[in-house]
């Protein structure tokens, strides 16, 4: 079998997404008092998760898009604080790029520039993310040919729209690709029902889950990937 297409994972795959999440909702935070000085009396760790979660069920359709809901949640805090509707939604704005430009601050893991490198002279290589991360501001987005997430494609993962759009770009069939991922259901279980051979990047050290069939191939470092790729080429 011949491989032609190799899909990634981001968040957690190639990089630790948690430290990277919660740095950017301090610099969130922090534009949110310095343009709302009463949001630390008015709101505590509490009410804003359950203002979260208020939004989500007020914009349904948002659930998945990560951008759009954040900065549907940040204009509520500001309204809430008294901020007139006009202005908190040119305010939500800019806090959002304060924290998107955060948000891509990444640290990469150990080798996985080299290994990004070595597959694109060989494959096509296209990232699949629930996240709102961008290529581009990371400074990735020449070791890509493609990125698909959940708000350029009508369902996040585990739907099928993320992979299918990859195969439909590469022009190749599910047999011919790989994807590798850190989630056992939203990427190995539904690459796998696809027709992908499938990696686990198992690089922070996770439990898998009993109730589903193991990957293909599992890596606890990036360095381990090219290997497990190339054994399939002999099967």
């Amino acid at each position: 079998m011949a491989l032609k297409l190799i899909t990634f994972d981001l968040d957690n795959t190639l990089w630790h997404t948690d430290p990277v999440i919660a740095r950017a909702e301090n610099v969130q935070w922090q534009a949110i008092t310095q343009r709302c000085p009463t949001a630390s009396a008015h709101f505590t760790t509490d009410s804003l998760q359950q203002l979260k979660r208020h939004v989500v069920q007020q914009h349904p359709a948002l659930r998945h898009k990560l951008s759009l809901l954040r900065i549907e949640y940040i204009f509520q805090i500001l309204t809430e604080c008294g901020m007139n509707p006009t202005q908190a939604r040119e305010q939500s704005q800019q806090v959002f790029s304060e924290f998107l430009a955060a948000r891509n601050k990444v640290e990469l893991f150990p080798d996985a520039l080299e290994v990004l490198n070595e597959l694109k002279k060989k494959y096509h290589v296209i990232a699949l993310s629930n996240g709102n991360a961008n290529l581009t501001s990371i400074g990735i987005d020449h070791l890509f040919h493609a990125h698909y997430h959940a708000e350029n494609v009508a369902r996040p993962k585990p739907a099928e729209d993320m992979f299918l759009a990859a195969l439909k770009y590469a022009k190749v069939k599910a047999h011919e690709s790989c994807h590798i991922g850190d989630h056992p259901e939203q990427d190995i279980e539904a690459a796998r029902k696809l027709g992908f051979k499938t990696v686990w990047a198992n690089i922070l050290n996770q439990d898998w889950p009993n109730s589903v069939s193991k990957a293909d191939a599992d890596i606890t470092h990036l360095d381990q990937l090219i290997r497990s790729i190339t054994s399939f080429h002999s099967e």
